[in-house]
């Protein structure tokens, strides 16, 4: 083997080299390009959702309100929304209910809804109303 030869196959090898590096680095873009330009399958539940303001605000009141303590302590309490301003706050009793601790119990609810509009700034679109029935035979209304 003359030194030719061998400055010949460098060269060669070299070539090989680089159409081997560039085709490897295609295939990289290629794949990168293709699984970033595929839409993403969310499924139902990670889907995102931007509720409105009063449905965060009742999401809110009912997670730290409600009371369902009807066949306890005589009545129960959840709020809910009438309108886009309108917090409901309702309630159904029995009739052996406790009224004075039941009355103190709307109050309380009042005042929780009014302090957690203020906190987001709210208070002064939000109205409250309330809904107290007496509750049907089998428990419900």
């Amino acid at each position: 083997m003359n030194l030719s030869s061998l400055g010949l196959k460098a060269i060669a090898y070299r070539a090989v080299y680089k159409y081997f590096a560039v085709s490897v680095l295609s295939a990289f873009v290629s794949i990168l390009v293709f699984a970033n330009g595929q839409p993403r399958k969310l499924s139902p539940g990670s889907q995102p959702f931007t509720p409105t303001r009063i449905d965060w605000l009742t999401t809110t009141l009912q997670a730290s309100l409600r009371d369902d303590s009807l066949q306890t302590g005589g009545f129960y309490l959840n709020t809910t929304s009438s309108d886009p301003e309108t917090v409901v706050i309702n309630v159904r009793y029995s009739p052996e209910v406790n009224r004075k601790a039941m009355n103190i119990s709307i109050g309380a609810a009042r005042q929780v809804i009014q302090l957690t509009a203020k906190i987001y700034g709210w208070e002064k679109w939000v109205k409250v109303r309330e809904d107290v029935q007496l509750a049907k035979e089998d428990g419900k209304s």
